[in-house]
Parts: structure tokens; sequence; C-alpha cells
């Protein structure tokens, strides 16, 4: 009867040690994967909205765009929790049927990514770790047998923290995966995955080669496709409408490998315009119609200190023609407006409207247009110097992940209090 309270962390398999060390290698292989996978994809949460958006573009679904967001953030949050706590043992039997629930869902929809192939790859690692759908799904298929081993038997494996103070775990992991979440999203990713990074040449990135273009012109109300070299005659009655690059098989889930082009109608102007011999700002705006009207005055002002400081400024948008003429007739823009290819900017720098600072040709930083704490740049006590908008990203995250680390060490700590004096008082 004295031992009865025992009874729930003894397994009634006679293999019970067996049993509880499987358990253990399987319940901290399946947390790696978790945090691994939730970490990344909110370190980035633009990347993963965006991931998202191709998925329901894929299904034919619309959805309230800040519904979406706040999935993307709680998918994030989630996969890191479940992984936190399968670490560390918290909630032993409610979050081993919770990791259970999420591959239910994961499994057959990652077999329905490998099948049909809607997208190049599925982002269940973010842009850290980039795998094929095929490989996704196998991957899901053990984890979906790690889970289902889980529900039967992490009830038997001790936890780390104990569960009189398993809220403030559940607390400060909220926390912390929130703000990583919330500052990716306002201001940049906290660590850059993309080929574009922080410190390294933009013209290092950029393709000698010319990519494959096909370019889209209309006439009398009708579109048609032609290819660089055949190119139609605009005094002929042609209008340029768009372009789009041509990838095929062999090099889909490469984007990063396309490079940054920017163009001036049918003309590729990158090396012009992106010369490494000034400071310049490129405001990216990947979605120009989306873009509010609101952001005009500081998008000016900037334009102006820029040109105040000797630094250039030029925009690259996506968009259509009727967009960009609706956006240069409201905002009356100085600085000049090229095109580029969404995915391309969206790899730059993260946000609609992004700013990019580069000198001699280095990417120096990269910000949000509203992360940046001024809306008048040409008030008086806005710096001079370009670098005083830079962020140290780096920094921030290694400061909130010490914080958090030591809280989450504390509780170990505090948890193992009784045992060590039980083990010491006899």
């Amino acid at each position: 009867m004295q031992y009865s309270h025992l009874s729930k962390y003894v397994s009634p398999d006679p293999e019970s040690r067996l049993v509880r060390g499987v358990t253990w290698i399987i319940r901290e292989l399946t947390a790696l994967v978790f945090i691994f996978s939730g970490f990344v994809k909110a370190i980035d949460p633009w990347g993963t909205l965006y991931k998202v958006e191709d998925y329901l573009a894929a299904m034919g679904l619309t959805i309230w765009p800040n519904l979406v967001l706040v999935g993307v953030f709680f998918l994030c949050g989630i996969e890191f929790f479940i992984g936190v706590c399968l670490a560390t043992g918290c909630f032993r039997k409610g979050i081993a049927i919770l990791s259970f629930a999420l591959m239910c869902f994961m499994l057959p929809f990652t077999l329905w990514i490998a099948v049909f192939d809607p997208v190049a790859d599925c982002g269940c690692f973010g842009d850290a770790f980039i795998i094929s759908n095929w490989a996704t799904f196998w991957k899901n298929v053990l984890l979906f047998a790690f889970t289902l081993w889980l529900v039967r038997y992490n009830k038997y494996c001790a936890c780390l923290i104990t569960p009189a103070i398993q809220w403030i775990a559940f607390i400060a992991t909220g926390l912390f995966i929130s703000l990583i979440e919330l500052l990716g999203y306002l201001y940049q990713p906290l660590i850059d995955f993309r080929p574009y990074e922080t410190g390294k040449p933009l013209n290092e990135q950029i393709e000698t080669t010319e990519p494959d273009i096909t370019f889209i012109y209309s006439k009398d109300g009708i579109n048609k496709e032609f290819s660089m070299d055949n190119l139609p005659d605009e005094s002929e009655g042609w209008v340029f409408v768009d372009r789009k690059e041509n990838t095929s098989d062999s090099d889909a889930g490469n984007e990063n490998d396309k490079g940054f082009h920017i163009w001036e109608g049918n003309e590729d102007v990158t090396e012009e315009v992106l010369t490494p011999d000034r400071d310049r700002i490129l405001l990216l705006m990947p979605d120009l119609g989306d873009v509010s009207i609101s952001t005009t005055w500081k998008i000016n002002s900037l334009h102006d200190w820029a040109s105040q400081h000797d630094i250039d400024m030029v925009a690259a948008v996506s968009g259509s023609r009727e967009e960009i003429d609706n956006w240069t007739d409201l905002s009356m823009p100085d600085y000049p407006i090229y095109t580029a290819d969404d995915t391309a900017i969206k790899e730059l720098a993260r946000g609609n409207p992004a700013v990019v600072f580069t000198h001699d040709g280095i990417v120096t930083w990269k910000s949000t247009l509203r992360a940046i704490n001024t809306d008048d740049f040409m008030a008086k006590d806005t710096s001079a110097d370009p670098m005083s908008f830079a962020r140290d990203n780096h920094r921030m995250l290694l400061n909130y992940s010490y914080i958090y680390l030591s809280v989450m060490a504390l509780l170990i700590m505090f948890s193992f209090i009784p045992h060590l004096r039980r083990a010491f008082s006899k």
C-alpha cells in the first residue's frame, strides 16, 4: 500500500527497463525533429507564410490573410512547444497525444504533396534544410510510428521538470517562441538561411548567364508569348505586359540558384543598376498591389534623405503594368522603379515593403520599412548614418536564447533538488 503512488511510473511489461530505454531514445529523437522544425520556421515566419500561401493556391482555397498569418504563428509555435515538452517530459500523456494528433494530419498531407507535387519543396524545415517531398513523407512515416509508441509508453518515463512547475516552462516556451516569431515578422529573420546574407556581396549572387525568360506582349487585347530572341516590334502596336521565368523539373526547388535580376521593360539592367561603386538603398515590394498608399510619405522621405547623403535609391517591385502605373500616379516617386521576380525579391529580404542597404556592393543590413523607427527621414533628429538603422539580429537571438535556456535549466535543477536531498539523507 505504501508504494501505490509509484505504480503510475512502473510499466506492466516484464522488460520495463528496455521499454523505458527505447522510449527515452524515441522521445528525444522526436523532440529534436519537432524543436528544429518549429524553430527554423518560427525564425522566418514570412517564409512559412509564403509556403502556406503556395499550398492554398495549389488547392484553390482563399482564406482571410490575417487568419492565415495567425495559423502560421500557431503552427510554428505548437511544433516547437511539442518538441520542448517531449524533451523535458512536460505534460507527458497529453503532449504524446497532441504530437500523435498532429502527425495524423501531417502524414496524409505530406503523402498528397509527394504524389501530386504541388510545390517544389514542402518547407517542413524552412529554408534551413530543404529535402524532397518524398523524403518528407518517409520522415513523417517514422515520426508517426514514434508518436504512436509515445502515446502508449511515454507516461512510464520520468519527466525532467516536476509537474508542479511545468506551467512555468509552458509560459517561458510560449513567450520565447512568440518573441522569435514577432521579431522575424516585424523586422527580419534573426537567422538568415537565404542566399543573400548580410555581410556578403550582392553581386556574387547574380548569374552572369541570362535566365530563360518568356515575354508577354499584348496587341488588340490579345496576349501572346515571345522568347528573348523573337521579341515583337513595338512600333507595330505590341505593348509589353509581363514576363515569366521558365523552370524545368531539374531545377524545381532551386529558386535560390536563379540569381537576383532586375528589369526595365524587357531589358535586364541588373549589372548597370547594382554597381558596387556607391552606397545604395533597395526598396523591395514583392506584391505592389498589397502595399498601402499610406507608406508613400515614408518612402519619399527616405529617398530625400538618401539623396541628401549621396546614397542611390532604386525600387524593385513585382506587379502588373497597371499596378505600377497606379503606384507611380499616386506616390509621384523621384526614384527609379524597376521590376523583378517576386520570388527573388522575397529571397533578398522579407517584408512588403522591405529595405536593403548595400555598401560597396555588400549587403549591410535589411529591414521591413515599418521597422525603421522614423516616420519622416528628413526630421532634424534623424541620424545621418545609415548604419544607425541596422539591428544586430544575432546578438538579439543569443540574448533571448540565453534567458530562455537559463530559465529551463533552473526549472530542471529545482526539479532534481528533492531527489538529491533524498540521496544525501540516506
